[in-house]
C-alpha cells in the first residue's frame, strides 16, 4: 500500500516543529505499524500509534482520539485530525477535534459538511502547518513554545 500524497511532508513539518504526531486507526496495531514504518524508521519512532484494538468502541465513537489526546497530554481542541471517511470525521468531531478530510477512491462521493477542510490529497490541497493552525478550534497556537501540539491522527485510515 503506497503512502498517500503529502503525508510524509506534513509529518516532517510537524516533527521538525516539535509537534506531537499520532496515528489513530481502526486497524490492528501491527498493520498500522507496518504502514508507519514505510515513512522510515526515524519518523516511525516519533509517531505514536493508537490502534482500534486499544479501545472498547471503534469509530464513529471518539474513544481512540480521546485516548491519543489524553496519552499525549494534548487538549482535544488543540488537535488536528486528517481523515478520509464520514465515520472518521464523525469520530473526530465527537472528540471535539478539528478535521481535514482527504477524499479516497472509496469516499470521493461522500459529503463532509462538518470538516474544516476537504481536499483530494494533502499535496495538491496545499495543506501545511499554517493551514492546520488556521483551522484548529483552539486559539492557543500563538503561544506554542514547548507546549505546541497537534495530532495528525488516522492519516488515511491505514491507506496512505
Amino acid at each position: 500500500i503506497p503512502l498517500r500524497d503529502g503525508v510524509v511532508r506534513l509529518v516532517d513539518e510537524a516533527l521538525e516543529e516539535g509537534i506531537k504526531v499520532a496515528v489513530c486507526s481502526t486497524s490492528n496495531e501491527k498493520a498500522v505499524a507496518q504502514i508507519v514504518k514505510m515513512m522510515g524508521d526515524d519518523r516511525a519512532e516519533k509517531i505514536r500509534i493508537f490502534a482500534g484494538d486499544v479501545v472498547q468502541f471503534k469509530k464513529p465513537a471518539p474513544d481512540v482520539y480521546l485516548l491519543a489526546a489524553n496519552t499525549l497530554m494534548v487538549k482535544p481542541e488543540d488537535c488536528m485530525v486528517v481523515e478520509d471517511s464520514c465515520i472518521g470525521l464523525a469520530a473526530a468531531k465527537a472528540a471535539k477535534m478539528s478535521c481535514i478530510v482527504t477524499k479516497s477512491t472509496y469516499t470521493k462521493n461522500e459529503e463532509f459538511e462538518d470538516a474544516e477542510l476537504v481536499v483530494d490529497d494533502l499535496e495538491t490541497g496545499s495543506v501545511d502547518l499554517t493551514t492546520c493552525e488556521g483551522l484548529t478550534q483552539s486559539t492557543q497556537w500563538e503561544d506554542w513554545g514547548i507546549d505546541k501540539d497537534i495530532q495528525n491522527a488516522n492519516v488515511g485510515r491505514g491507506r496512505w
